[in-house]
């Protein structure tokens, strides 16, 4: 926990490093610089104060969603601090009241769309608050670190930001020649001129760029989440019933030794059977090794944990064993919670044992072949000979013998109980059993007489008040929820469970015929994706509504609010492209991260449109429209690349590490990083086409009537 936490608190504090630098080199006015470094760090440290108010601590997610907030927290204090320099660098020398004024103007111009950026951003972590409680529980504290430190951001731009640029620029104004039009400006104005020159031709090309996004999306591998890396490995071989204790002991000491030989593996700790309590759902055939393995810093040259698994996987092929790999602490997580320790598992339910095998043993059979099955082992209910006492209530009662007084021979007398525990110099316990000496109950017979004692002192045969009779009964029953059942264990291959359960389940119902009663109901890591999305697919819907009201309410405007939903999702292309660059699953993790890419995108897009309002506003009678919107994007172009710069370059140390914490971390932060590039092309060159678009429309109206 610690390794993972000093990683993140390095990357973190090197994120802050590079936006303070890019912030500096950019403004190029280090007195400019001080004002968003300054609300940058206390909003950073303000964001701890409400997290113990809400039941939340400093860890690896609350951390995660502060690294991402870091870009966007720069993003509002370069606009205001862009428009108020630019402002004082236009009207020249003016006095400590005149440039009061001019700063105060200038912030509370922005302070509309600032805000309504900032309900943006926490209205789009609403869908967080609605997952169930396992997802709530990792994605909670990332989701009240990021919206604390916007809100804190936001506060802090409107209210200290203005004094603190006021005291920056009380003796000296900003220069005007430091603001002129630089080469990379024009070259973004010729560009965008022959984008909105173009610009049907550009919003086909962004169309099918998006098409081709949502194609390449629906082709992701679908999981629940990230896989955490442990340190560890738990491998689970599964064997049939009826292995001697001795010869399994033996068995365990060979797969033992040779899991030790791999040079990667520090320690290993194997464990046979079922431990004596009802938390431990492991059947008496399955084995558990726990796999401690070394720093990767000591592993051989090109050896990864993939090629690590493979190798073991293929040294432990033993005949009889069906072999399964997972980390310790998501197994027992797992399995705590659906009693299967494989990624998918198949519970068959009934009311007969018999029937239950049956059912489970034909499962087996068709998923052994089906396509992407890497291993199958049904659970064998075998059966053995047991000693069974039924007792007969009606006889009991005319003997005036209680259930709880036969019940004490029967458990202690003839079937042996442990009744105290022995401690030994070493703190280890013994167990002491009782049980009456073998020659007292080695026969039917003997079994027949032996007494229950009365409270009144009397001695009754067992035989006068119950049947005893030896019967073939299963040696394990299995109750869930009611239901007399039976586990199914598989392990995919080179699909995640969600996919293989999305492909097996209609397999195996065209191929599966159930006697009436009896159920097959699949489990393990598929049921919490399937709960995840089936919450995620009413709540999205619902809060793009709720940012559709928010626009309508920051712009007064259904044309405006609806060129920012309508082409936010071109934003998305970059992450989406990354993921598949980085080749992960679309897991929850992902979603979460496509979920904050969104809200930056529509954040972006509303500043975007107030600049280009403004310059549409203040245009002359000799400008055209289409050169007021060059000029509005071209106002926008020096913030909005300062916040690609510090967002990417600020989450750059998390995409390149690799130490612990991280492989959850990355996935959610890779659609804002591959993103920030699509959302830069989307707001600088298609929101002015689409309102060079905008204009067509309304001239085209104008001339039909």
């Amino acid at each position: 926990m610690w390794e993972t936490l000093q990683n993140f608190f390095g990357a973190l504090a090197y994120e802050l490093l590079v936006v303070i630098l890019v912030i500096v080199w950019a403004l190029r006015n280090f007195r400019a610089a001080v004002a968003p470094i300054c609300v940058l760090l206390l909003g950073t440290l303000y964001t701890v104060l409400p997290m113990s108010g809400f039941n939340q601590t400093i860890n690896l997610l609350s951390l995660a969603g502060l690294a991402i907030a870091i870009g966007e927290m720069a993003d509002a204090t370069i606009v205001i601090v862009e428009n108020c320099t630019a402002e004082l660098s236009r009207r020249g020398e003016l006095s400590a009241e005149e440039k009061r004024e001019t700063i105060i103007r200038a912030t509370a111009s922005m302070t509309r769309p600032l805000l309504f950026s900032m309900l943006i951003i926490v209205t789009s972590f609403l869908p967080i608050f609605f997952l169930g409680e396992r997802e709530g529980r990792l994605f909670d504290p990332l989701a009240y670190s990021k919206t604390f430190a916007m809100a804190f951001s936001t506060l802090l731009t409107l209210f200290l930001l203005p004094i603190i640029i006021i005291w920056v620029f009380k003796t000296k104004t900003p220069a005007a020649e430091k603001y002129r039009e630089s080469a990379f400006v024009r070259a973004y104005r010729v560009a965008l001129h022959k984008a909105i020159h173009y610009r049907y031709a550009c919003v086909a090309a962004s169309i099918v760029l998006l098409f081709a996004g949502v194609f390449l999306l629906m082709r992701f591998q679908k999981d629940y989440m990230p896989e955490m890396e442990e340190g560890s490995i738990l491998y689970m071989p599964t064997t049939l019933p009826g292995l001697p204790a001795r010869e399994g002991g033996w068995i365990l000491q060979q797969m033992d030794k040779k899991l030790k030989g791999f040079p990667e593996v520090e320690r290993v700790f194997g464990k046979l059977g079922r431990a004596d309590t009802a938390t431990d759902p492991a059947p008496v055939t399955m084995i558990e090794t726990t796999v401690l393995l070394r720093p990767k810093s000591e592993w051989r040259e090109g050896i990864t944990k993939e090629k690590l698994l493979q190798e073991m996987s293929e040294s432990m092929q033993i005949v009889g064993y069906v072999n399964a790999w997972t980390q310790p602490i998501a197994a027992r997580v797992m399995m705590q919670q659906t009693g299967i320790q494989t990624p998918v598992g198949i519970k068959v339910k009934g009311s007969d044992s018999a029937v239950i095998a049956d059912i489970s043993g034909q499962v087996e059979g068709l998923l052994r072949e089906f396509a992407g099955t890497k291993s199958v082992l049904a659970e064998r209910i075998s059966e053995g000979y047991f000693v069974d006492v039924e007792l007969d209530l009606e006889r009991m009662a005319d003997r005036g013998v209680a259930v709880d007084e036969a019940m004490l021979t029967i458990r202690h007398a003839i079937g042996g109980e442990n009744v105290a525990g022995i401690k030994q110099p070493d703190n280890t316990v013994i167990p002491l059993g009782m049980q009456y000496s073998p020659e007292y109950v080695d026969t039917m017979e003997k079994i027949r007489s032996t007494p229950v004692v009365t409270e009144d002192g009397r001695s009754v045969p067992i035989g006068q008040i119950g049947d005893v009779a030896v019967r073939k009964m299963p040696e394990m029953i299995r109750n869930d929820n009611g239901d007399l059942s039976g586990y199914i264990y598989v392990d995919p291959d080179g699909v995640t469970a969600t996919e293989y359960v999305e492909k097996a389940r209609p397999f195996l119902a065209g191929r599966l015929t159930l006697p009436p009663g009896y159920s097959v109901e699949w489990t393990g890591l598929y049921q919490y994706t399937d709960d995840a999305r089936s919450k995620l697919r009413v709540v999205l819907p619902v809060t793009l509504v709720i940012m559709f009201a928010l626009l309508l309410m920051a712009f007064r405007s259904v044309a405006d609010s609806s060129l920012i939903m309508l082409s936010a999702p071109f934003a998305l292309i970059g992450g989406i492209l990354l993921q598949w660059r980085q080749g992960y699953s679309m897991t929850t993790a992902v979603i979460i991260g496509y979920i904050s890419l969104f809200a930056v995108a529509i954040q972006t897009g509303i500043i975007m449109i107030e600049f280009i309002r403004e310059a549409l506003r203040n245009r002359t009678e000799t400008q055209s429209h289409t050169d007021a919107v060059v000029e509005g994007a071209v106002a926008r172009l020096r913030p909005k690349l300062m916040t690609v710069a510090t967002t990417v370059l600020g989450l750059l140390p998390i995409m390149l590490a690799s130490g612990s914490g991280m492989d959850i971390t990355q996935p959610i932060a890779t659609p804002t990083f591959g993103g920030m590039i699509s959302s830069t092309i989307y707001v600088l060159f298609l929101i002015p086409c689409l309102f060079a678009i905008g204009a067509d429309i309304q001239r085209f109206r104008r001339r039909a009537l």
